[in-house]
């Protein structure tokens, strides 16, 4: 017997994201606002309005689907295509008590029980620290995912075409100071990157329309690419994951430098060692570090806070053909809407991932919002 996964309508959605931002409200006082990163503008998820210069506009039934699910030219802006059926950028949480001293005045704040924090009714633009939560549904088991922003290159990893700034100089030296050879040479390697880009391209589009990823994109990052998905929670599925991707991690480099050689420049053994050092620096900072940093913040928001929240590493490429490799997620059963379960699961995984977020710097960032999109939030 065939089971088909059920995929939420556009209006089940948005029902969804009205019940996220509902939950959020009640733990924090403030609202959640959605952000498409495709088309830009910013949305009031409880009232269907979107952001105009100064102002806020009412949405139509029709324009629901084009202004949260739609780029500007109308087109889905899914990107994750293989793992998700659908999936929303960008879910905005603030926090007024992190902000840019130099945009306030002690007018600007006021205090409660946790500190100094902004006012609501502002009049002029202020930078706060927000964290980014993004919402999917997966195709397989239609599971919903709510989760941190994904760290794709080059956030998280520098991608395999950073490379070239330290293969420059062994080109230069090995090329002896003739002008015309560095140029040919790098003038190959581009051309080497740009049809490898082209070939993976291809059978990208055959991988989201169901067939295996046959390839692999050097530039989009596929040197510091996980093996496979892991769902990492303690320490000791950490260090397993490392173990397997550290191996991985090494049979790839040499992948990569064997494809340098035959595609852009055959360098002596000496500089082919001095480069293997460089990227595998480069891999312990990104991603490596970043899954220990991550793992270690998740394990101890736990002893405080019991959650579901799960560290993500893997992933696959997306439709910029740069692969996904972190973020922090929990699952909810599309049942579960509207319900008490789903009320507790919000609640207690939501505070996680934002409190994680706020500690690690990849994680969060300051934006200036207008008084208006100030306003909307705390209204």
């Amino acid at each position: 017997m065939i089971c088909l996964t059920y995929i939420l309508t556009v209006m089940e959605r948005t029902k969804l994201f009205k019940e996220i931002n509902r939950v959020h409200k009640e733990i924090y006082g403030w609202k959640l606002i959605y952000d498409n990163a495709r088309r830009g503008g910013s949305i009031d998820i409880e009232g269907d309005i979107r952001a105009v210069p100064n102002n806020w506009i009412p949405m139509g039934i029709n324009e629901i689907t084009s202004y949260y699910f739609n780029d500007i030219f109308g087109r889905d802006i899914t990107l994750l295509r293989g793992l998700f059926a659908w999936q929303a950028y960008y879910f905005t949480h603030i926090n007024p008590y992190k902000y840019y001293k130099y945009t306030t005045k002690q007018e600007d704040l006021i205090s409660d029980s946790l500190g100094e924090r902004i006012r609501p009714d502002i009049d002029h633009p202020v930078q706060c620290q927000e964290s980014l939560i993004e919402v999917q549904q997966r195709k397989d088991d239609g599971k919903i995912w709510i989760s941190s922003n994904w760290l794709y290159r080059p956030e998280c990893y520098g991608s395999a075409s950073y490379v070239v700034e330290d293969l420059l100089p062994v080109i230069t030296k090995k090329a002896k100071g003739d002008e015309r050879l560095v140029k040919r040479i790098k003038e190959k390697f581009w051309h080497a990157n740009e049809m490898n880009r082209e070939q993976f391209e291809m059978l990208l589009e055959r991988y989201f329309s169901g067939d295996k990823l046959r390839g692999r994109h050097w530039e989009g990052g596929y040197v510091f690419a996980a093996s496979r998905t892991w769902r990492i929670k303690t320490l000791e599925q950490l260090n397993e994951a490392l173990k397997v991707e550290d191996r991985h991690f090494q049979k790839v480099l040499e992948q990569y430098i064997s494809w340098l050689r035959n595609k852009v420049i055959k360098l002596p053994e000496k500089d082919e060692i001095a480069l293997k050092n460089i990227i595998s620096r480069n891999y312990n900072s990104f991603p490596r570090s970043w899954v220990i940093d991550l793992c270690n913040l998740l394990v101890e928001e736990d002893k405080v806070n019991p959650s579901d929240v799960y560290l993500w590493w893997g992933g696959e490429p997306n439709r910029d053909a740069n692969y996904a490799i972190l973020t922090l997620f929990f699952e909810l059963d599309p049942e579960d809407i509207g319900t008490s379960r789903f009320n507790e699961r919000i609640s207690r995984n939501l505070k996680t991932i934002i409190s994680i977020s706020e500690k690690d710097a990849l994680l969060h960032s300051y934006r200036e919002y207008e008084p208006h999109v100030w306003r909307a939030i705390f209204s």
